[in-house]
């Protein structure tokens, strides 16, 4: 159950933090963009990250294994928390964008957009408004505390009293290693595996089998679907394995949070790989991984085929650990495709057989066969 908002009188903490990029120490530019400057700005056409400098100390108290609390500021009258605070209590990556004065957030790609000055967001694709603006001082972004419930509910459980935010631990200890070994995970309900009549099985050669035939497949053109595109994917017959085959050429992209258009960018982050690669063969998936999530056919995970999405969540301490923030494509033998900042940067081939993914694993959908 979550714990309902409490509010109280609030007071006034002044907290000056810059929301800073947390793509990963080995986040690396893209060809067309500029290198990270020392003092870890990174800037590329219309986005960049915040003064890194400005983001040394926080205002976070954490109260052994209690709760995280975080300061609340009054800014014209209105109650505030520093979004830096926020984001790193969440183990969440963000990313500025100085064009559009956005300030982007999520997990392994931009599930939320805040537009600052403004009382506009987007919260999995789709466009929300709150009641108080979202504002900018000097280089921190701070959050209106009436707009926490709409955005984060379903991020995590908290309560609100006197000047503070109070973020409640996972009631599990959630594991952050993905090479971590955990008893629990050998359990045959963890267990993954593969569904024996996958016509798909094996290493079947693409130009042999006759869905190929009369698909034309867009190597050379951008794929790209926006946020606010109507876009739902119809399950289609296609050559799984020729997909498979055009998103392993792909390897070694480096990964980068909240990415635009391949041809433009040069990067993926993990939806923007999946929507690129399944675009390939006319198959249509929505901008983010929660979006993806929600479209094509519920698979157990005792009977996964190659090229069915997988989801996951990103464990945190001071998260529900429900909320999807990772897909990746299923190739067989518990292998997936996928792009993460983690355990390498950028696209890469990941063995699922392990405890990290079966505890994190929240479903399967089918939107190809």
């Amino acid at each position: 159950m979550w714990n309902k908002l409490k509010i109280a009188g609030i007071g006034s903490m002044v907290v000056v933090l810059a929301t800073t990029t947390a793509c990963g120490k080995d986040y690396m530019a893209p060809k067309n963009q500029l290198a990270p400057t020392p003092n870890g700005v990174t800037q590329s056409g219309t986005s960049n990250s915040l003064p890194h400098s400005l983001s040394q100390g926080n205002g976070i108290t954490k109260l052994g294994t209690d709760n995280a609390v975080l300061p609340i500021k009054v800014i014209n009258n209105v109650n505030y928390v520093a979004a830096s605070e926020l984001i790193q209590t969440l183990k969440f990556q963000s990313d500025w964008d100085v064009g559009a004065q956005k300030l982007l957030i999520g997990d392994n790609d931009a599930s939320f957009e805040l537009s600052v000055n403004a009382k506009k967001a987007m919260k999995d694709g789709a466009e929300m408004h709150v009641s108080q603006p979202f504002v900018k001082e000097g280089d921190a972004v701070y959050l209106p505390v009436s707009a926490i419930p709409d955005l984060f509910q379903e991020e995590m459980s908290y309560d609100i009293s006197g000047n503070q935010l109070n973020i409640h631990p996972s009631p599990v200890a959630p594991i952050e290693d993905m090479d971590a070994s955990d008893p629990s995970a050998d359990s045959p309900e963890f267990a993954f595996a593969d569904d024996p009549s996958d016509p798909f099985k094996g290493e079947a050669a693409a130009e042999t089998h006759p869905a190929t035939r009369n698909i034309h497949v867009h190597h050379d053109q951008p794929v790209w679907s926006p946020f606010g595109e109507d876009v739902i994917p119809v399950l289609k017959n296609i050559d799984i394995n020729a997909m498979i085959s055009k998103g392993e050429q792909y390897k070694g992209v480096k990964y980068k949070f909240g990415a635009g258009p391949y041809p433009q960018t040069g990067r993926f982050d993990c939806s923007t790989f999946t929507q690129y690669v399944y675009g390939k063969y006319n198959v249509k998936l929505p901008r983010l991984a929660r979006e993806q999530a929600a479209v094509g056919s519920l698979v157990s995970r005792k009977s996964l085929r190659k090229g069915d999405l997988m989801f996951f969540y990103v464990p945190g301490r001071f998260k529900t650990n429900k909320t999807v923030g990772h897909v990746g494509i299923y190739i067989g033998n518990m292998q997936m495709l996928h792009a993460s900042p983690k355990p390498k940067n950028g696209v890469q081939i990941s063995n699922i057989d392990k405890a990290y993914w079966k505890k994190t694993f929240l479903r399967a959908k089918r939107v190809v066969y």
